[in-house]
């Protein structure tokens, strides 16, 4: 069996210690058994110098106190005695201590323990005894010396401790800087050689040892050269030679790893099948020359217009695959791609030769369009075809529906920004009720576009786009404008409510905001107390120190703040505690639940709740006159829906209002 030389180093430390341990037990009692030793033969000689005394002078029982001065002498000047105690078997007749009135047992006094340690240990006393005439008569006494425990075990203990001083603790010491001696120059020597031969990752430090630091030394050396040739064949291997990029095998290792770590973690990724377009033309005018060194320009563009997780190889002529995985929508991804070809389409000038190129690039998701590298290479390329088809210098993506939508939410993209330039964006306003009263007493502003060619386009298609690519800042900033305006219209027109407004997480956002939202009410001449703000629950998700300190300024300017859809998100009591809400907006869905207990617990529950906060209730999505008797019943403070109005233009809801009073 082999063994490390740290473990050999340990295992010699050990028996040192265990042999060291033994000798000092075996020597530590051996101590002990000789004090022992001395203590009993000390008192056993001072009782029987005592008994002499007194068998030689005794002439009765009664002469036992003349003894007195004597035995206190004794006792006092013998630290292992306690008392002296001279009795007659029945009667103590004679004590030092009048704590020891009472004769001792003999099993006390007497015992068969083989060595004097433990006599001693178990022993209280010792008695002898005295022996005198009256005429021809034997007479006898009990001479008894109680021990003073206490002083033997104090003097055993003091022993002990100095020789564990003068023999253990040295000994540990003499071990221990032994073991720390070895640890030092040659233990942790020899592992760092170890995890240096085993990872290569750090080179150990020079060596006191010399024969050790030969060894480190020519280690090193091995090392440094056996890795520069290793990266030099790894280059050689996965290094496309003309461009400087990855190559084939590169994109098949790396896909390789990606492939498994994306299928682990449920995760796709775009391949990009890239290709210039007309190169061929290039080689035949120019010369491969001119076209190597158009490849190597080309190449060194892509990669720094590329973000440093994404990935690009060379797998042709002018072919190149690009990989790229984060990427939080489809908006992201085809702006990176447009950067690509936008960059390309600038004019090259490659010895004295300017040169105006495009790319055609096809793409690809795994695993939707392929979970290997063969079935994604062909579907990009497929794609990449079907882009030179449609006029080159574009993308396509693989999937004809995909590639649909994506258009279409360019397009879609495209329009919006030219609603807005074009006013073909409105504003609606749905009333909002007071149950108790049935007055209009509020509006929510709601966004329509109109546009002159598609008609009305509902807002779920174009508000969730314009959040994710940010237009939502733009058009949310048109949208509390006109608002604000319009309140101060309707005033003016005789209809004094307040109007809410619906803000984007975004908005909160942008520096200013607050300074621009407080400006346009100041411009306006609006109270700010006639003005609402609404937000959902992602708002409370993230960025929450930011949106703390947006939603405390503008409630701090006497702008309230309604909690819009509440209950269908991750709705959370600190949320309700922690930001300034004054409105609480059950959402439809509950409220189309009213007609079962569960449903009715549900609503009952956040009316409530939000009444015990000091808030006020709306209930969104009112369509029937069941639905309203039951929210009277529970006391709900306000509602807004169809059953009272679907959202109207300024026109149409100025008429209604003054219906609805007069």
């Amino acid at each position: 069996m082999k063994i490390s030389i740290q473990k050999f180093i340990y295992f010699l430390v050990f028996i040192l210690l265990s042999t060291s341990v033994a000798v000092f037990t075996y020597f530590y009692f051996l101590q002990q058994e000789k004090t022992a030793s001395i203590i009993l033969h000390t008192v056993q000689s001072e009782i029987s110098e005592v008994n002499y005394i007194i068998s030689k002078t005794i002439k009765s029982k009664k002469d036992a106190e003349t003894y007195r001065p004597l035995l206190e002498r004794i006792a006092v000047n013998n630290d292992f005695i306690a008392a002296i105690v001279i009795h007659d078997g029945q009667n103590v007749l004679l004590t030092t201590d009048p704590m020891y009135k009472e004769i001792l047992p003999s099993s006390k006094l007497k015992n068969s323990e083989t060595t004097s340690y433990k006599q001693l240990m178990k022993q209280e006393g010792v008695e002898d005894i005295v022996k005198y005439y009256i005429g021809n008569k034997v007479h006898t006494l009990q001479l008894m010396f109680v021990l003073d425990k206490e002083e033997i075990n104090l003097l055993l203990h003091e022993k002990g401790m100095k020789f564990f001083i003068l023999f253990a603790l040295v000994q540990v010491i003499i071990i221990m800087l032994i073991s720390i001696v070895a640890h030092r120059f040659i233990i942790s020597p020899l592992e760092l050689l170890r995890q240096f031969a085993y990872y290569q990752n750090e080179v150990p430090k020079a060596f006191m040892l010399q024969e050790l630091e030969i060894i480190r030394y020519s280690m090193v050396e091995t090392f440094d050269r056996l890795e520069n040739e290793k990266k030099e064949l790894y280059a050689v291997a996965r290094t496309d030679s003309l461009s400087g990029l990855a190559n084939r095998n590169a994109l098949m290792e790396y896909l390789t790893r990606l492939i498994a770590s994306s299928k682990r973690d449920e995760k796709e990724f775009a391949m990009l099948f890239l290709d210039l377009d007309h190169f061929k033309s290039v080689n035949d005018a120019l010369g491969h020359n001119v076209g190597d060194d158009l490849l190597k320009k080309i190449s060194t563009i892509i990669d720094d217009v590329l973000r440093p997780n994404d990935f690009v190889a060379r797998v042709g002529g002018d072919e190149f695959v690009i990989i790229i995985q984060e990427y939080n929508s489809l908006h992201e991804l085809t702006t990176i791609i447009d950067r690509i070809q936008t960059t390309l389409t600038q004019t090259w000038v490659i010895q004295t030769n300017p040169i105006n190129i495009s790319s055609s690039i096809g793409i690809a998701f795994y695993p939707k369009d392929g979970d290997t590298l063969v079935s994604l290479m062909k579907n990009s390329d497929i794609a990449m075809y079907e882009a030179k088809k449609n006029g080159r210098s574009r993308y396509h993506f693989f999937t004809e529906a995909l590639n649909q939508r994506v258009q279409d939410t360019i397009q879609l993209e495209k329009d919006m920004k030219e609603a807005l330039a074009n006013d073909e964006f409105e504003l609606y306003y749905q009333p909002k009720v007071d149950i108790g009263s049935g007055k209009i007493i509020a509006a929510e502003a709601l966004i329509r576009w109109i546009s002159p060619t598609k008609g009305m386009i509902p807002p779920d298609v174009f508000i969730p786009l314009s959040d994710e690519n940010g237009f939502i800042v733009e058009l949310g900033e048109w949208i509390y404008r006109t608002a604000i305006k319009q309140q101060t219209l309707f005033k003016q027109a005789g209809i004094d409510i307040k109007i809410s407004i619906n803000l984007s997480p975004k908005q909160f956002l942008v520096d200013g905001f607050v300074d621009s939202f407080t400006k346009s009410i100041k411009e306006s001449e609006a109270k700010p107390s006639s003005i609402d703000v609404e937000i959902t629950e992602n708002l409370f998700y993230q960025h929450n120190d930011k949106n703390m300190e947006v939603l405390g300024a503008i409630h701090d300017y006497g702008v309230s703040i309604s909690l819009d859809d509440f209950g269908t998100g991750y709705s959370s009591l600190s949320y309700l505690k922690d930001f300034p809400i004054d409105y609480l907006k059950i959402d439809k869905s509950f409220l189309d639940d009213f007609d079962n207990e569960r449903g009715r617990v549900f609503i009952q529950t956040i009316v409530k709740m939000g009444q015990t906060l000091k808030m006020q209730i709306i209930a969104e999505g009112v369509e029937t006159a069941e639905q309203l008797e039951y929210l009277k019943s529970i006391d709900c403070d306000q509602y807004q829906g169809y059953y009272c109005s679907k959202p109207m233009n300024v026109k149409d809801f100025e008429n209604f209002y003054l219906e609805k009073k007069s």
